[in-house]
Order: C-alpha cells, then sequence, then structure tokens
C-alpha cells in the first residue's frame, strides 16, 4: 500500500487490496501522543530520534535532546537506569525499567526500553495518578477468573467466559474473541457488550479487514491499545547532525501511530478506543481478543495491560491445552475404531471381503465424521451412507488413481473435478486413501455439503469504498457495515489433519495385513505348486492305467459276447451288456476327474471378455436343439464384461444351458439369461423346468452327485456342476442356485469376490 497521506486517505489509480499485504505498517514514523519516544545508539547513547512532544514529558526543548547524549537528557536518571538495561531482556519487546519524575515535569513516567536494530528505544508514558492505576482487587479477580477458565467445559464456554471478565476488568463496552481461518478471514466466535449495542456474534469478516502485515505485529506484542481512535500522530524527528540509520522499525513499540486504514475501520464502526490482545498457538496467531469502547476515548494504565497481557498469555495457554484436549478425545476415539477395524480384519483370510462386511463398513463410516463412505476393489464398488452413485463412484475412483498420492482430501471436490458438482449435495467434501501399494483398491470417505449462510459484517466482495475528488481514485476503509450474508456451496467441513493422520495410520495398518498376507500366500503358493505338479502327475498316471484296464475289459467283454453268445441265456446276455456300460461310464467318470484336475492347475488366463459374445457362442451346439423343441431364449439386455477366462466362462453357460434343457418336462419350455448388477455383478441362468429341493440345492455342486435315476433326463456322471464350480472359483466367485421344485431354477454365478450377501 502507497505510504499514508496526511489527509487519511490512500491514493489509487487501481483498487488492489493485496497491497494492504505489503503496508510498512512497521514504519510509521510517528507515535500516538499519550507517550513520548526517544531512539538511542546502543554504543554511543547518543539520541538519534526524538518525538516532537518530548517536552511535554522530559522538560527539554526537541533540539536539547536531539543528538545529545541520553545521559544529558534524562540525567542521574540514566546512569541508575544503565545497570537496569544491561540486565533486562530486551530484545522480545518494551520492558518496564523504571517509574521516573524529571526535572521540569509535574509528574511521574513509566519508562520503557527494548532493543531493535542497534538501538535501543525508550517509551515513556503517563503513570496512573494515584501511583497504581489498577484495582487492588484486579489481580485477585484475574487469578479467581482463571480458575473458573480452567473448568470451562468446552472451547466455547471458554470463551464466553474469557470476554465477559475481560469486559468486567477493562470497562469496554464491547469484547470479542475472534477466530482466523486459513484464508485470514475470521469470524467472531464470542461476545460480551453493552446491552444497547449491535451484536457482532457469529459475523466473519474478510481477509483485508486485518491484513496479513497488522496480523504479523498482532503477534509480536501481547497487548495493542489504541487510547483514542481521533488522535493526531506525533513525527518522530531524526537529529541532523548526525548519521541516523533508515526508518525506525516498531513492530514491537507500544506507543506506534497505527495505519490510517485502521483507524478509518474503527471510526466507521463509531470505536473510539481499542485494546487488542492476541490468541497465540504454537507460535502462530489463533485469533484475538478485541476489546472496543464506542462512547469515548479510553486510556487504559500500564498496570491494567500488564494485567491484561498476563491474561493473554494465560488465556492462549489455556485455550491451547481445551483444544488440544477436544482433539484429543477425538484422537483416541479414531484409535480406538481403527484398532477395532484392525482386529476384524486380521481375522479373516480375504482382506478385501473383510472391508465390505457390515460390521467393518460401520467402523469405517465412523474412523471419521463422513456422511457416507465407498470400497472400491477391482472395479466392485461397495457402499455405506450418504454417497455418490456407483458409477460416479467408480469414475471419481479412476480419477483419483491417476493422482500420485496415496492420500487425497478436499473440502470442494467441484472445484478439482467438474463431474462432482452433479453429486455435491452428498460428497462436496471427500477423503480418499490407497489402502495398499499391492492392491488398486481404494477407500473413500464423503462429506456433504455445507450449505452454509455466512453472515458478513459488510459485502466481503467489497471492503473498501472508492470515491473520485480532483480527478483521482481515493480508496478508503468500507463505511458500510450492514449485516450482508452470501451462500457457500459445494464446500463441506474441511478435514482436520488428525483425520487424514488417522485414515493414513489406518490405510498402513491394512497395508501391512496385506503384504503378510502376500508373502504368505506365494509360499503356501510355491508348496501347493510342487503338489499340484505332483498330483497332477499322478493323475495323469493313474488316468492312463485305469483306462487300459477299463478298454481291457471293454474288449474282452465284448469279445466274450461275440464269440459266446449264444450259449449265454438271457440273464447271462444282460449281465454283459451291463458290463459295457459300466466300462463305458468308468471311462467318462476317469475322464471327467482327470479334467477336473486339469481345471485346478491350470493357470487362469484372464481378458476383458464380451459376453454376450461368450454366450452366443456357447449356444451354438444347442441352435439345432431350441428350434427343434420350440425353446424360448430369452435375453433381458446385455451382459456387459468381464475380466475372465472366456473359454472356462463358455464352459460354465454351456453347462447351465444344457441343464436347463436337460432338466425340464413343460409342454412351453424357455430359458432366461441375464445379469443383476450389484458389487459385484451376478449372472443368472433361470429356466421353468422341474426345480431342486432345498435340501438338495447344496449337493447338486459335489463330484459325481445326481439327484435322479441315471437313465433320467438323458443320464449323466455328475459332473457338470462340480466342473463348473471349480471354473467360478478359480474366478474368485461363487455359483448358487434358488429354486423350487415344479417352479423352475435360476443358477447365480459372479465372476470375482463380493461381499457374501448373495440375493
Amino acid at each position: 500500500m502507497d505510504p499514508v497521506k496526511a489527509d487519511g486517505v490512500v491514493t489509487a489509480k487501481n483498487v488492489d487490496l493485496s497491497t494492504c499485504d505489503r503496508e510498512l505498517v512497521q514504519y510509521p514514523e510517528a507515535i500516538q501522543p499519550h507517550g513520548a519516544m526517544l531512539t538511542v545508539d546502543d554504543q554511543s547513547h547518543l539520541i538519534m530520534h526524538a518525538s516532537a512532544n518530548c517536552a511535554e514529558f522530559l522538560g527539554k526543548p526537541l533540539e536539547a535532546v536531539v543528538g545529545s547524549t541520553v545521559a544529558a537528557v534524562l540525567g542521574p536518571a540514566w546512569r541508575d537506569l544503565t545497570a537496569t538495561l544491561h540486565r533486562m531482556p530486551l530484545d522480545s519487546g518494551p520492558v518496564n525499567i523504571a517509574r521516573e519524575s524529571f526535572v521540569g515535569t509535574e509528574r511521574g513516567f513509566n519508562l520503557f526500553a527494548h532493543r531493535c536494530g542497534g538501538l535501543i528505544i525508550l517509551e515513556l508514558e503517563k503513570s496512573a495518578a494515584d501511583g497504581s492505576g489498577v484495582s487492588p482487587n484486579l489481580y485477585s479477580e484475574v487469578r479467581a477468573d482463571l480458575a473458573r477458565l480452567q473448568d470451562a467445559n468446552s472451547l466455547k464456554d471458554f470463551f464466553d467466559l474469557a470476554v465477559a471478565r475481560i469486559r468486567a476488568f477493562t470497562g469496554y463496552d464491547r469484547v470479542m474473541a475472534y477466530r482466523f481461518d486459513v484464508d485470514g478471514s475470521g469470524h467472531v466466535i464470542a461476545e460480551a457488550k453493552r446491552g444497547d449495542l449491535e451484536a457482532y456474534l457469529g459475523l466473519h469478516y474478510p481477509a483485508t479487514d486485518i491484513p496479513a502485515p497488522a496480523r504479523r505485529l498482532f503477534s509480536l506484542s501481547w497487548v495493542r491499545h489504541l487510547p483514542d481512535v481521533d488522535y493526531t500522530p506525533v513525527p518522530l524527528i531524526a537529529a541532523k547532525n548526525l548519521l541516523v540509520p533508515g526508518p525506525v522499525d516498531m513492530s514491537v513499540a507500544s506507543l506506534r501511530s497505527v495505519s490510517v486504514m485502521y483507524t478509518g475501520y474503527l471510526k466507521n464502526m463509531d470505536v473510539r478506543s481499542t485494546l487488542v490482545m492476541p490468541l497465540v498457538k504454537e507460535g502462530k496467531l489463533w485469533g484475538l481478543i478485541s476489546a472496543m469502547h464506542h462512547a469515548a476515548p479510553r486510556h487504559i494504565t500500564h498496570e491494567t495491560r500488564m494485567a491484561a497481557e498476563f491474561l493473554a498469555h494465560t488465556l492462549s495457554l489455556l485455550m491451547s491445552a481445551k483444544e488440544d484436549a477436544e482433539l484429543f478425545g477425538l484422537i483416541t476415539a479414531m484409535k480406538a475404531t481403527s484398532d477395532r477395524l484392525i482386529r476384524a480384519l486380521a481375522v479373516d483370510a480375504n482382506v478385501a471381503r473383510a472391508l465390505r462386511a457390515p460390521d467393518a463398513l460401520q467402523l469405517l463410516s465412523t474412523q471419521v465424521e463422513a456422511g457416507g463412505v465407498a470400497i472400491i476393489s477391482d472395479q466392485n464398488v461397495t457402499l455405506s451412507g450418504k454417497t455418490p452413485s456407483r458409477d460416479e463412484v467408480r469414475d471419481l475412483a479412476g480419477w483419483l488413481t491417476d493422482r500420485t498420492s496415496p492420500l487425497f482430501a478436499t473440502d470442494r471436490l467441484p472445484s478439482l473435478y467438474a463431474p462432482g458438482e452433479a453429486f455435491a449435495r452428498d460428497a462436496s467434501g471427500v477423503l480418499a486413501v490407497r489402502i495398499s501399494p499391492k492392491l488398486p483398491d481404494l477407500v473413500l470417505w464423503f462429506r456433504p455439503e455445507q450449505v452454509e449462510i455466512v453472515a458478513w459484517a459488510g459485502d466481503p466482495h467489497k471492503p473498501v469504498d472508492v470515491s473520485e475528488a480532483d480527478g483521482m481514485l481515493r480508496l478508503r476503509p468500507r463505511n458500510s457495515f450492514a449485516l450482508w450474508k452470501e451462500s457457500v456451496r459445494n464446500r463441506s467441513i474441511p478435514w482436520r489433519d488428525d483425520e487424514k493422520e488417522a485414515v493414513a495410520r489406518l490405510a498402513a495398518a491394512i497395508g501391512d495385513i496385506v503384504a503378510e498376507r502376500a508373502t504368505r500366500v506365494e509360499r503356501i503358493s510355491r508348496e501347493l505348486g510342487g503338489a499340484r505338479s505332483e498330483l497332477g502327475h499322478y493323475a495323469d498316471t493313474a488316468s492312463h492305467e485305469l483306462k487300459e484296464h477299463l478298454r481291457g475289459i471293454h474288449h474282452l467283454t465284448t469279445a466274450l459276447r461275440r464269440r459266446h453268445g449264444d450259449v449265454l441265456d438271457d440273464e447271462g446276455q444282460q449281465q454283459v451288456v451291463t458290463i459295457l456300460k459300466l466300462t463305458q461310464r468308468m471311462e467318462s467318470l476317469v475322464d471327467a476327474l482327470l479334467e477336473q484336475a486339469q481345471t485346478s492347475r491350470s493357470e487362469l488366463a484372464l481378458q476383458t471378455a464380451d459376453l454376450d459374445a461368450v454366450v452366443d457362442e456357447a449356444m451354438l451346439p444347442f441352435a439345432r436343439q431350441f428350434a427343434e423343441e420350440n425353446i424360448e431364449i430369452r435375453r433381458p439386455g446385455p451382459l456387459g464384461t468381464a475380466t475372465c477366462n472366456k473359454e472356462w466362462v463358455g464352459e460354465v453357460f454351456s453347462n447351465l444351458i444344457g441343464n436347463a434343457i436337460k432338466y425340464n418336462d413343460k409342454p412351453a419350455r424357455w430359458i432366461e439369461i441375464g445379469v443383476e448388477q450389484g458389487h459385484p455383478a451376478r449372472y443368472y441362468v433361470r429356466d421353468n423346468g422341474i426345480g431342486i429341493e432345498e435340501t438338495d440345492q447344496q449337493l447338486i455342486f459335489q463330484m459325481f452327485h445326481r439327484l435322479n435315476e441315471p437313465e433320467q433326463y438323458g443320464g449323466g456322471a455328475g459332473v457338470g456342476l462340480a466342473m463348473t464350480r471349480k471354473i467360478i472359483e478359480r474366478h474368485g466367485g461363487r455359483i448358487w442356485v434358488r429354486s423350487r421344485p415344479g417352479d423352475g431354477s435360476t443358477f447365480y454365478f459372479t465372476l470375482s469376490p463380493d461381499d457374501g450377501n448373495g440375493i
């Protein structure tokens, strides 16, 4: 911002409020008139600057002060003060080193000193007329107030009590607790005021009301006092006969003259005097305690300001402790939830499946404060609570996967991800974490949009007034503090750092479980690989030997029938036929066993397959039968694509369609092939056939198990459904049936793990 002008305005050709953040408010070259200032060279003790009003305080004209030694000006008092200056820590702010009465003056002064840039800055301020300037009960009252503040149940109660007590002992018309937001704006979180004043509680103020330089200065001093907003600045005069350093840095000086933007701002609020104390946490400005007087100027004595400074120190410590205690309670609860979830996952062999279990979903939902949670595993989406749709979550997960960081958090998703506008109501805020480097799985927490009606003290988009005078633009503090509201949309409550840390720890813990399981599975797989190889060799050898013997029996029986059939009676002839049938059936069973073994040990070659094309191919062998027997084929919609071994899945459809044809004695037969979308998709083959008793619905998937006599419904070895189940299980899915005798059957199967809830 341009240097301040004598007429109290700032001239601007282009109203750019970012210049407020560059205003050099620490170099005003003037002070407030309720005190005087001297700057003294730390080595020579020559007075380099003096305020123009020094005669009022020192009894000596300005010309006799600047350029002289401080000893010559202050007399014997300086010799007594020298030892104090060397003993006291003067680098962090003004220290009250003495109360003195100087020759030519009628009353005493408080003398403050601090060091800055090779100078000792001395500030003189009139002391209280009664010698104390503070109520004899003030310190005991402050101690009692601190005890009550320690017992406050919440931060709200804490600040409500704090502003009430500060108003009581300062006598100001209004005292507010003000908290800064991340963007530098702030809002009033507590207020105590005179009954006839308009309330400011809950109002938000834009960052330009207290720009960055002002916030920095507030953080450097525990008390800032402006007794009279209408004061006339007293210039600081430099010695003409000395090599004087540049402008004096008054960052921590009590008497520093304030920006005319600030005084203009206060005048527009009808404020006559202020007392401001910072609230500091971990070295950063957290907020302010701001006392305002409207009726008249109000000077607070040094003694009362020291009590306020002590209180500001203590308030910051207590406030930090109370906020940390509330945060610790939240962190403890999150850790307990995380521990319960990890224990639940540790006992399940399938971590991805365990995460989708109802109990685990409930724990995930309460891990952080969220409206809903989603788990994405191999394109399967599990939802709980208020969330976007599965397709929206799947698309969002794809966008998140492209980001390199394993943790993502935002409270304004639509501003980063345009499709998020469509579901901002349920998910303006997203916290996402990748479970493990070994898995593409994501867990997402959603926070709903907070359609917050923010009450501002005046239009935040017009924090200044611009008027034209003499052909120039003049920038003034805004003079309208009428209540102005705006609706904040597409934003949620921000995610706290501890929440992000909690989900990162949870993901790391789950990742450890996954890594341990992966190591164990790899070891077991190696062992099983060797065992499967041995079993495969054994199965090949055994099947070859068995089939050789069966063929021998079959050939001998055939020869017996051909050569000696005429000497056999009818019973003998029937027995020969039975032997031939049994050898053929036994050979079929051996072939089925060999195929089962080969399926178990073969590598599962996966690819993206068009399942409609797979079904078309599986139905080709039945096409003539469909036509001749007038079997209706129903396909209500496309099956879509799936990651699978399409040859094996074709065998699944072929087995199920073949059974649907075989086990149906209705005059009008139909078969329906479709999919029910879910997580994962559930494919089905439905018929209007003979149905299956509930007690048999698990048995039918066992090897060689038949529900009917061998000659009924075209016979069979009882291996088709067992093979089908083996193929499905190799894909990580499952197969089940829903059926009633006489009402047909529906065979469902999935091609990837699901949440176990079935239909």
